[in-house]
């Protein structure tokens, strides 16, 4: 199978809030360690992304194979001295102190995985990114978190975003150039 990366910015991205990409969110997030909580649900998914959507350097990809949907990745821009939001650990002062792109979602269809198409679709969203620095939120249970140790991502702090959330790693890399 050959995929086919496709990248839209900001409003041109509107897609991701469709029931096509909330059903890929959801199977993903029916697995454990995330069970379908309370964060998971489609109604948090789509009011969060369409805020996010909004937000200064907000990039999508999406993988197609075909018609099907693969997967996608998106982000936007925190700027200088902003952070997570909700109950969160001191961040890096060099962290704090530059523009950052904020990874806020990597999903991949299960039939998908362990053939390279996740760390392309996160190479792919990364890419070419002005800010000196990419960070995340992972749960440490998750099997990507795992991955993303491995693909030189550091765990820097922790943040549970909204009171009902499991408290996730805050992991951070610089942006490749």
């Amino acid at each position: 199978m050959e995929l086919r990366f496709i990248h839209k910015d900001g409003l041109d991205a509107a897609e991701v809030v469709s029931d096509e990409y909330a059903d890929v969110y959801l199977d993903i997030r029916a697995e454990p360690p995330y069970n379908s909580g309370p964060n998971f649900q489609r109604h948090r998914y789509l009011d969060r992304t369409r805020r996010q959507l909004e937000g200064k350097g907000f990039h999508l990809v999406a993988a197609r194979d075909g018609d099907v949907l693969a997967g996608f990745a998106f982000g936007l821009t925190f700027p200088a001295d902003r952070w997570w939001g909700g109950d969160v650990t001191p961040p890096p002062a060099e962290v704090l102190a530059e523009e950052k792109f904020a990874v806020i979602e990597l999903n991949l269809r299960r039939e998908y995985r362990g053939q390279g198409h996740g760390r392309r679709l996160l190479s792919e969203l990364l890419q070419d990114r002005p800010e000196p620095w990419a960070m995340l939120l992972s749960l440490p249970a998750a099997p990507a978190h795992a991955m993303y140790e491995h693909w030189g991502w550091q765990v820097v702090g922790t943040v549970r975003p909204f009171p009902d959330a499991d408290l996730s790693d805050v992991m951070a890399r610089p942006t490749p150039h």
